[in-house]
């Protein structure tokens, strides 16, 4: 109850903006989220790139697992097995940037140069048809 006769604007139960904690948000987690994001954009023009050629996938595929899925399980297989894969790799990521763990960097320029390059192909392709 001192409190309130010393400070008459702040009330018992009501919020105060002042004393909220601030959210920051810093550049490495900011950074982390872009390139994952672009990961996963990628990912999803992959995926529906095969679906909208899928007659004709093994002539494009240059995957051989892939092939080899597809031939064995179907389309809806790879579909299964990306979407497997995409989850995984952002799920270890994101615990490794949780935990600040030395791998994170390394994982994610990684799999973020593989997503580039698969990205600069499909681009390249596009000029050219």
């Amino acid at each position: 109850m001192q409190c309130q006769a010393m400070c008459p604007s702040i009330r018992p139960g009501v919020e105060n903006r002042a004393l909220r904690p601030r959210i920051s948000v810093s550049l490495r987690t900011i950074l982390f989220i872009f390139v994952w994001t672009c990961i996963f954009l990628a990912e999803s023009y992959d995926t529906y790139f095969a679906w909208h050629y899928r007659e004709v996938l093994a002539d494009w595929e240059l995957n051989p697992f892939i092939l080899w899925l597809a031939g064995v399980g179907g389309l809806a297989s790879v579909f299964l097995f990306k979407l497997s894969v995409i989850i995984y790799s952002t799920s270890l990521a994101a615990y490794c940037h949780h935990r600040r763990h030395r791998l994170e960097i390394p994982f994610t320029v990684v799999v973020g140069g593989v997503y580039f390059m698969l990205s600069f192909h499909y681009w390249i392709n596009q000029l050219h048809c």
